[in-house]
């Protein structure tokens, strides 16, 4: 009788569960965005915005605590209390920017009434600073055109976030993100 307990391959490494969490990744992105309609099951291409926010979500996943995440488009229902918005930047480095349409703003200001809603503000591969709705507004209030926040940090410190009305009276540390679920 075999033993299900070795590894299939040497010096390969398995984790049931980030590949559940990777399965149900690619369910909900391929059902969110029609790629299993468009390109049937293995073709389905990685898109940047799928890249950056599923980096935001494994941090998440990796530091314990996410025990449900469905996707109500635009957001992610983390734990069915937090609704998560992830806006992403490629850039390397610092500063990163973040443009909110005024339709945008308008659905976070609805969403936020019924429901506690955090900004992921992914700052290319740095990391992810983490606003609450009001901490946002702080820096952006809403309006009728397209805002811009910046996220500026320097090597091994905080990111400061700025907006149109200023910028946030504290520092937004890179673990808040990660320490999202425990509050």
């Amino acid at each position: 009788m075999p033993n299900s307990n070795r590894m299939p391959l040497r010096g390969a490494v398995v984790c049931p569960p980030i590949l559940m969490l990777a399965k149900v990744w690619f369910s909900v992105y391929s059902r969110a965005f029609g790629w299993d309609q468009c390109c049937g099951v293995g073709g389905m291409p990685i898109n940047k915005e799928a890249f950056y926010e599923g980096a935001a979500i494994f941090l998440l996943a990796r530091a314990g605590g996410l025990s449900s995440i469905r996707y109500e488009s635009p957001f992610f229902v983390l734990n069915d209390r937090l609704w998560a918005y992830l806006k992403y930047t490629t850039r390397v480095r610092s500063p990163w920017g973040f443009t909110f349409t005024a339709e945008e703003q308008q659905l976070l200001a609805e969403s936020r009434k019924l429901n506690r809603v955090v900004l992921g503000l992914v700052c290319g591969g740095d990391g992810v600073a983490s606003l609450s709705f009001d901490a946002y507004e702080t820096v952006a209030p809403l309006s009728q055109s397209a805002v811009h926040v910046s996220c500026y940090r320097n090597h091994g410190k905080h990111y400061e976030v700025g907006g149109p009305a200023g910028t946030l009276t504290r520092k937004v540390a890179p673990s808040d993100w990660v320490r999202l679920l425990n509050t």
